[in-house]
């Protein structure tokens, strides 16, 4: 026996009892998915890393400390002498306790001081860009999930409008008003909408399951999304010019060129230019914890390497290759600046695109609505086929599958923008 269609769309909406459903936002679905993943808990270990290093930079110019203790015994083995003989068999342990520190700075200090601040940077900006990319793909998720519930939906209209005209075919017939292929072509299209329905089903049943995983959350949680599929205003035409320079990989890359220059300059104060090195030293000893001894040290040094002045000598050779490295970050930033311009140039051509395709679908979506209300009448009337009837239903929903498909393209394709000028693609709009 057939079952009424709104049970069948109850059976597959039925949730269990004891599971209160957990709603969320966009926002809130990005901070579960930053909370759970394990790639920005990795960023965030690095960065207090990087920090932490950083700032006790004071550690580059600590002094070395060292500390010894010793023990001996000492003694004739074979010939005796008779002068150390009445020492040795007094004494013939011995203790030597050394105590020394010593501080040594160079030229290459002040570089390793900029590493570290570069080091923190670097951490800093790939934990940028992994939330950057993070967040983008949530929201894409997102609104993903929410698109095909909004197909489910129409479907589950689309099949209660099937089983409607089935029934209707159905009084039709039993009246002789209507024949029996009517009836049996109702009856097809009104078990084709129960398929159509369940596979929408399946299908954001596991696109939600993948969601979860994504935020951490059980199995079974039911989720209810509260932000709609819902298009913003146009956007700015200046606002993607002139945020392209705020771009992460643009910044990374400017990294890249500062990081060269000072290898550059590294090499130029420690290899080809004097190096300079500064010295103070401490050390105290004690022998056999009574004879005490200390010495101070102060040095200055100069180190020149003649060499690496000479063409074509290793140490030229070394330095021309990092300027060739130095020139070719450069190389690489201007055309990631360039591939930028042309990314920006290419999202904002589809969005306009999008937006036309989404005007014309809401049309399409509203003339099909009046076409199938038209026709509906003219069935009733007798003076339209089952067919046509038929036909005007699937082109509704036809259409606002389309509307749908093209509300979440134009997000899809904002989110993309955003990402790509590293701004709330919210933002955007003027």
């Amino acid at each position: 026996m057939r079952q009424p269609l709104p049970l069948l769309l109850l059976a597959m909406a039925l949730v269990p009892l004891w599971a209160e459903p957990m709603t969320l936002s966009l926002d809130d679905a990005v901070g579960l998915a930053m909370r759970a993943s394990l790639d920005m808990q990795g960023n965030d270990l690095a960065v207090a890393s990087a920090k932490r290093s950083l700032e006790n930079s004071w550690n580059l110019f600590l002094p070395g400390i060292s500390s010894s203790l010793g023990a001996s015994l000492s003694d004739d083995l074979f010939i005796d002498t008779p002068a150390r003989a009445g020492v040795a068999a007094a004494n013939p342990f011995g203790t030597t306790v050394t105590l020394g520190t010593r501080l040594t700075v160079g030229t290459a200090v002040l570089f390793d001081l900029e590493a570290r601040r570069a080091a923190y940077r670097s951490s800093v900006l790939d934990r940028q860009m992994a939330s950057a990319s993070l967040t983008r793909d949530v929201e894409k998720a997102y609104f993903a999930i929410v698109s095909l519930e909004l197909d489910l939906q129409n479907k589950g209209k689309a099949a209660e409008l099937s089983a409607e005209r089935q029934r209707l075919a159905a009084f039709r017939f039993e009246r002789g008003l209507g024949s029996e292929l009517d009836v049996l072509k109702a009856q097809m299209s009104e078990l084709n909408a129960r398929a159509a329905v369940e596979k929408a089903d399946a299908d954001f049943r596991k696109r939600q399951a993948t969601f979860r995983r994504q935020l951490g959350l059980p199995a079974g949680t039911q989720l209810t999304l509260s932000t709609a599929l819902e298009i913003p205003p146009g956007i700015h035409p200046q606002a993607p010019e002139s945020l392209i320079d705020g771009r992460l990989d643009l910044e990374k890359a400017r990294l890249a060129m500062a990081a060269a220059a000072s290898a550059v300059a590294r090499y130029d104060a420690t290899v080809r230019l004097p190096v300079v090195t500064l010295e103070a030293g401490w050390n105290f000893g004690l022998d056999d914890f009574s004879d005490s001894s200390d010495q101070f040290t102060l040095k200055a040094g100069l180190a020149f390497n003649p060499d690496a002045w000479i063409p074509r000598s290793q140490k030229d050779l070394a330095l021309r290759s990092l300027r060739e490295a130095q020139d070719s970050q450069a190389a690489k930033y201007q055309q990631g600046l360039r591939n930028a311009r042309d990314e920006i140039e290419a999202l904002l051509l589809d969005i306009g695109l999008a937006a036309r395709s989404l005007e014309l679908a809401d049309g399409q979506v509203s003339l099909a609505e009046r076409i199938y209300v038209r026709t509906k009448e003219a069935w009733e009337r007798a003076s339209a086929t089952g067919l046509e009837l038929e036909e005007a239903g699937l082109a509704v929903d036809s259409a606002q599958q389309s509307l749908i498909a093209v509300r979440y393209q134009y997000l899809s394709l904002l989110i993309d923008l955003g990402y790509a000028l590293n701004v709330d693609w919210r933002t955007l709009a003027p």
